[in-house]
C-alpha cells in the first residue's frame, strides 16, 4: 500500500518554472518516508478556483486510471494559499458527482475519492485576503494587470530565445544585481528565468533545455494574460458576476460534514509574520502593510490558535496579522482546534526561506527568500513542519511529532 500525497500549488499555478520549483526542499526532507510517493501537480495559473479544481480532478482521475494509483493505496492532499481552495472546490466537485442522478457515468472518478484520506491546507486564504480586496479593482484589472502581463508576454514572445536571456543580463546590470550574491529573492527569481530562456554555453541537450524553458516561460504568461479570475475567488467579499468560490463561504458545516462522512481527516496551518522594524521602503514591509490596513471584517474575529511547534502555547490573532499576503485569521479554517500556528511568511513554508548560492550549471534550479521576511524561520523550522505534514498523511496528529532525533528521523511521541 502507498499513500500518494499530492502537492496542489497557489497562485501561478506551476510546479517548476525556470529555475523556481513552486515547492522547493520538500522531496529531500520526506525522502525517508518510504511510504509516501510525492505528486507535484502543475495547476492553471491565475484561473479561477472552479477551473484549477476541475484541472485537479483530471489530474487524480488519469492517476488512478493509469494505475499510478491502485486499488488499497491512499491519497492526501495538501494545498498552499489558493491551492487549498483548489481543494475545498475538488471536495465540493465530489459531493456534487455523489448527489447526481447520473453518478454511474462518474464512476471511475468517485473512486478518487474512496482512495482519499486527508487534506492539509497550508496558509490558506479560506475567506479570501484583504490585499485581494484592494487589488482586485476594475480599473486596476483593465488598466494595469492585464496589460502588463500582456506585454510580458508580447516581449517575450518578440524577443525570442536569445532575446529573453540577453534581456536578463541588462535588467541585471542595471539594477547591479549579482548572479551569486546570497540574498537572492524573486527579483532574482524573475531574471534567472528569462535568462535561462537560451543557453551560451554547453551542447545541444542543454540548448534543447533552454528551449523548453523558454516555451514553458512563454505558456505561463500567456496563462497569466488571458485569465485571471482567481483575483475575484480570493476576494473576501464576492464580486458582482464572480461565481461563488469557496472562500466566499461562511458556514464550513456542510464541508465538515462530507469530510467526517468520508473518513478524510483535515487540519489547517495557518502563518503569521511581523514586518522589518525600520525598513518602510521594503517591499515586504509595504506589501505586509497593505494586507494590514483596515482589514474587511469577514476575514475572521480574533482569536487564539495553538502553535505548531509548542501546541500547549496559544497565541492571540488579530485581523491585522498576516504573513505578508494572507490575513493569518482567513487561514483559520474550520474551526481554531484543527489548526496550527507557525511563524512564516507565505514563501517560507514552501521552502523559499533562505537563498542558495547560484549554481553555475545552467538551468538549475535555486532556493530563493522570495519575500526576504524577518520571520526567523530555517531549515530546521522547515524540517519539523513537513514532518508532521508527512505525519498527519500517515495518521499522526501535528502535535504527537517532535522534532527529530540526533540523525534526522522522525519520532512519534
Amino acid at each position: 500500500m502507498n499513500r500518494h500525497l499530492v502537492l496542489v500549488p497557489g497562485f501561478g499555478g506551476f510546479d517548476a518554472l525556470g529555475t523556481l520549483r513552486y515547492y522547493e526542499g520538500v522531496t529531500g526532507v520526506l525522502e525517508r518516508c518510504q511510504s509516501l510517493v510525492l505528486h507535484y501537480f502543475p495547476n492553471l495559473p491565475m484561473a479561477s478556483v472552479s477551473t484549477r479544481a476541475e484541472q485537479l480532478l483530471t489530474f487524480l482521475d488519469e492517476r488512478w486510471r493509469r494505475r499510478e494509483i491502485r486499488p488499497g493505496d491512499e491519497i492526501h492532499l495538501v494545498g498552499h494559499s489558493t491551492g487549498g481552495l483548489d481543494i475545498r472546490q475538488l471536495l465540493l466537485r465530489y459531493w456534487e458527482l455523489e448527489a447526481s442522478p447520473h453518478k454511474g457515468r462518474e464512476a471511475a472518478t468517485l473512486a478518487v475519492l474512496g482512495h482519499l484520506r486527508s487534506v492539509q491546507f497550508l496558509s490558506v486564504p479560506q475567506r479570501g485576503t484583504n490585499l485581494a480586496a484592494k487589488a482586485n479593482q476594475p480599473l486596476l484589472r483593465s488598466l494595469v494587470y492585464r496589460p502588463l502581463l500582456r506585454l510580458a508576454y508580447e516581449s517575450v514572445r518578440g524577443l525570442r530565445e536569445r532575446g529573453t536571456s540577453g534581456s536578463s543580463r541588462l535588467i541585471r546590470g542595471l539594477l547591479l544585481r549579482d548572479k551569486r550574491q546570497e540574498s537572492a529573492n524573486w527579483i532574482d527569481a524573475f531574471l534567472d528565468t528569462l535568462e535561462g530562456c537560451h543557453a551560451r554555453t554547453g551542447g545541444p541537450y542543454q540548448g534543447a533545455l533552454a528551449r523548453a524553458a523558454y516555451f514553458d516561460l512563454l505558456r505561463w504568461l500567456l496563462h497569466m494574460a488571458s485569465d485571471s479570475s482567481a483575483l475575484g475567488d480570493l476576494s473576501p467579499l464576492r464580486p458582482r458576476g464572480v461565481p461563488p468560490s469557496p472562500a466566499h463561504e461562511d458556514d464550513p458545516t456542510h464541508e465538515q460534514r462530507f469530510l467526517e462522512e468520508h473518513g478524510i481527516r483535515y487540519a489547517s496551518i495557518v502563518t503569521v509574520a511581523r514586518p522589518k522594524p525600520g525598513r518602510w521602503f521594503d517591499l515586504f514591509n509595504r506589501i505586509h502593510a497593505l494586507t494590514a490596513d483596515a482589514p474587511v471584517p469577514r476575514l475572521g474575529p480574533p482569536g487564539a490558535v495553538r502553535e505548531l511547534m509548542e501546541p500547549k502555547t496559544s497565541r492571540m490573532l488579530t485581523p491585522a496579522d498576516n504573513d505578508g499576503l494572507v490575513n493569518t485569521v482567513s487561514q483559520v479554517w474550520p474551526e481554531p482546534s484543527s489548526c496550527f500556528l507557525v511563524e512564516a511568511d507565505h514563501g517560507d513554508v514552501i521552502g523559499h526561506f533562505q537563498s542558495d548560492v547560484a549554481d553555475d550549471t545552467h538551468g538549475a534550479f535555486r532556493r530563493y527568500d522570495l519575500l526576504t521576511s524577518s520571520s526567523g524561520f530555517d531549515q530546521p523550522a522547515f524540517d519539523a513542519l513537513w514532518y508532521r505534514i508527512a505525519a498527519f498523511a500517515e495518521g499522526h496528529a501535528y502535535d504527537d511529532v517532535s522534532l527529530g532525533d540526533a540523525s534526522g528521523n522522525r519520532v512519534v511521541q
